[in-house]
């Protein structure tokens, strides 16, 4: 039997006696949750029947209270801050006794206590009548509401309540007593089944895991050490290679890569550069020392490692599999074991099998990572700016150019903003080019908080930006151009001394207001010296406008 049909069986004996005693624990929780839950539907009417008792009481003190302020003139009835005022107890006791009473019937019939509530819910609405009548009667004989016959009525009926409500206290706290009994008896219950699980679990999955020691821990440690002692060229008899199961086949594989090593692994151990054997599915066989310093591994750390691990793109090893391409030669990226990186110039060519099959892979990789740097580097100071960072004209150019292309596909909008900065040149003639400069920096920070990620701000030269805003129509881009104005209000200091900037802003949004990215900054060039002549602020293309 393979290691593949024990794995097989072994995981569906598993999940067979897992599956069993999930089914049992989830019937005894289900247990233990009806039991906590009659547990606290009990509680919750225990609470429920206080707060009945609690609202009759605050009912009828606010009722007595109230009665006895009719009794009162008007002037002195209305310096208690009048009827409404001296009735809001008692409203508020009713409201609680109907909402308590609510909860009462509902709590008591899901406890089958309906019949025992009754008593309670029955003398608490008797009261209830009584002190609607009892207020009515107060409110129409105003100076003289008090009634001996009708208060002794009342407290009679508040007398048949308190009995009523005292024995079913009494039921509902035996109630309460049995149901906690039962889920404490429920909740041992369970913790026994849960515990005892837990150790048949523990049991199947040793049980398992000596199985997968003995048949297959054990023999890959023991290829492992014979994989480690051809690494280390010595001479050594591969075991296993007798069995028909996949330690077999590792068993057998080890013997060919034996024979093949030995022709190997002078180049390996000389080679100035980084080399590896990776297998078709792309686990590196071996690597030499120059790859393992490359990539900072220490010896033997990368053997076994998926090809993948070392760099991001591997679309090239891809070719090489599918035999779309015979042999690779590209610079691409590598990761090292800290997890930067670093460009390396990689060819890989395949080792073919007897048969004509591809038995595995060799990989030359050279670090070239101070050479593309350099031109990265090369490339980024053409096309940005070096006070700023930003884009220059060029790169502003090729983005603008980019979007207008974009949107007249989408027939969509953009906006483009030409900034021009004012009471700048006193910065430079009098504080100085190198005032003026971090001038320049702290304000393209500002400019920089208030775009979007995706918009492109851009220094065209001198005290002139640009800005290119993606899929904005006309009421967006004056939106920005007032957040922009907003960013510079404050003044800069510099050199000890606060100087206040100003932005000039023309706005041209296409293809309104041009059809090319020509037009639309001639437009935008044209508003802004409208902007510079009216004041500080922004102007739109054709019209001028002034920030209020």
């Amino acid at each position: 039997m393979s290691l593949r049909d024990r794995a097989l069986v072994a995981l569906v004996l598993g999940i067979t006696v897992l599956a069993g005693l999930g089914v049992f624990e989830a019937a005894d929780a289900r247990s233990l949750s009806e039991a906590e839950a009659t547990l606290v539907t009990v509680r919750a009417l225990e609470t429920d029947n206080l707060a009945l008792a609690a609202g009759m009481s605050a009912q009828d003190a606010g009722l007595a209270t109230y009665v006895q302020a009719l009794a009162l003139d008007p002037g002195t009835l209305r310096g208690l801050g009048g009827r409404e005022t001296l009735l809001a107890d008692y409203l508020a006791g009713s409201g609680q006794v109907t909402d308590s009473l609510a909860r009462v019937r509902t709590g008591s019939q899901q406890l089958h206590l309906a019949a025992r509530a009754q008593p309670v819910i029955a003398a608490a609405k008797n009261w209830q009548a009584w002190a609607q009548a009892r207020r009515a009667a107060a409110e129409a004989a105003i100076g003289h509401p008090s009634s001996s016959d009708q208060d002794g009525g009342g407290a009679v009926l508040m007398s048949a309540f308190t009995a009523a409500d005292q024995a079913f206290s009494d039921q509902i706290h035996q109630a309460s007593a049995t149901a906690a009994a039962a889920a404490g008896r429920q909740a041992a219950r369970h913790n026994q089944v849960f515990y005892g699980g837990l150790f048949i679990e523990a049991l199947v999955l040793v049980v398992l895991a000596i199985a997968v020691m003995w048949s297959v821990v054990r023999p890959l440690g023991r290829l492992t050490r014979t994989a480690e002692e051809l690494a280390a060229g010595q001479s050594t008899e591969v075991p296993y290679a007798d069995r028909s199961d996949e330690v077999g086949s590792l068993a057998r594989a080890l013997s060919t890569w034996q024979t093949s090593t030995a022709d190997m692994v002078s180049v390996f151990e000389r080679s100035p550069i980084g080399i590896c054997r990776i297998s078709t599915g792309g686990v590196i066989l071996e690597a030499n020392p120059s790859l393992e310093r490359m990539l900072g591994y220490t010896a033997g750390e990368l053997d076994g490692r998926p090809y993948q691990d070392l760099t991001p793109e591997t679309a090239h090893y891809g070719e090489l599999v599918t035999g779309r391409r015979d042999r690779v030669a590209v610079e691409t990226r590598y990761l090292r074991q800290d997890r930067t990186q670093f460009w390396g110039s990689l060819t890989v060519s395949p080792v073919h099998h007897v048969d004509g099959a591809v038995d595995y892979f060799v990989a030359m990789i050279e670090d070239i990572d101070h050479r593309k740097r350099h031109e990265f580097d090369l490339l980024h100071r053409a096309a940005h700016d070096a006070l700023t960072g930003l884009p220059n004209r060029s790169l502003f150019d090729d983005r603008l150019d980019h979007a207008v292309r974009s949107a007249r596909r989408r027939r969509g909008r953009l906006a483009v903003l030409v900034l021009d900065l004012d009471r700048f040149k006193p910065v430079n003639d009098e504080l100085g080019h190198q005032a003026g400069d971090e001038v320049l920096r702290r304000l393209t920070d500002r400019l920089k908080g208030a775009l979007r990620d995706s918009d492109t701000l851009a220094r065209l030269g001198g005290d002139e930006f640009a800005v290119v805003l993606a899929e904005q129509d006309g009421a967006g881009a004056q939106a920005t151009a007032v957040k922009l104005l907003q960013a510079v209000e404050q003044p800069f200091e510099v050199a000890g001394e606060m100087r206040p900037i100003g932005l000039s802003i023309g706005v041209a949004v296409f293809p309104t207001d041009g059809r090319d990215p020509a037009e639309l900054m001639m437009a935008a060039d044209a508003a802004m010296y409208r902007a510079k002549r009216n004041g500080s602020g922004w102007a739109a293309a054709k019209s001028v406008l002034r920030l209020a």
